[in-house]
């Protein structure tokens, strides 16, 4: 996504979506590579927006770099909050593809549940924060990514960054492997 990597940090979110109570949100779908002005454009209309984004590696000339990318590519979570701006000003901003919505019914709502529950998860910045299950030594576990995806095995010895490491059956023998908890196991 075209300047997602450098956008700054303290306008990806609208802060006072935060405190919200019942609004009704709805969903933005963005024109191609223009996530990021939509949202600043529709900051500026005076809407509550809101765009979680995770980090991302990308291999670009040899070398891994970290992207930040919206964890929705190409939508963004929109509330009318205290402006009270009408909806089909959204739809016109620039960056906007359209507001999602079910024909003649008009848009789609999306609940404030699941918005808040999202919110949650984010920090000050809107970076979604991984939800990490705690590993003991001796759990059962199934690898889920990655080239031993599928593998089930059991945690021998934890990291203090949070790392585990366990043994696969590899070409006949015991092969000790670090796997990153966060994206490649899961708990059986």
């Amino acid at each position: 996504m075209n300047g997602d990597a450098n956008a700054g940090s303290a306008e990806m979110m609208s802060y006072g979506a935060r405190e919200f109570a019942a609004e009704q949100w709805h969903l933005l779908l963005c024109k191609p590579n223009q996530n990021q002005i939509a949202f600043r454009n529709l900051t500026r209309l005076g809407f509550d927006v809101f765009m979680p984004r995770h980090k991302t590696e990308r291999r670009w000339k040899g070398r891994l770099r970290q992207q930040l990318h919206p964890v929705f590519g190409g939508y963004i979570f929109l509330s009318k909050g205290a402006s009270g701006q009408e909806l089909h000003l959204a739809k016109t901003a620039p960056g906007v593809s359209t507001l999602v919505g079910f024909g003649s019914v008009g848009p789609a709502v999306v609940p404030a549940g699941i918005v808040a529950g999202l919110m949650s998860r984010c920090d000050h910045e809107g970076l979604l924060t991984p939800q990490v299950d705690a590993f003991d030594v001796g759990d059962q576990i199934r690898i889920v990514s990655g080239p031993f995806a599928d593998f089930v095995t059991s945690v021998e010895k934890i990291d203090p960054d949070r790392r585990l490491h366990v043994l696969l059956e590899l070409l006949g023998r015991q092969t000790r492997v670090q796997v990153d908890p966060e994206i490649a196991v899961r708990r059986l």
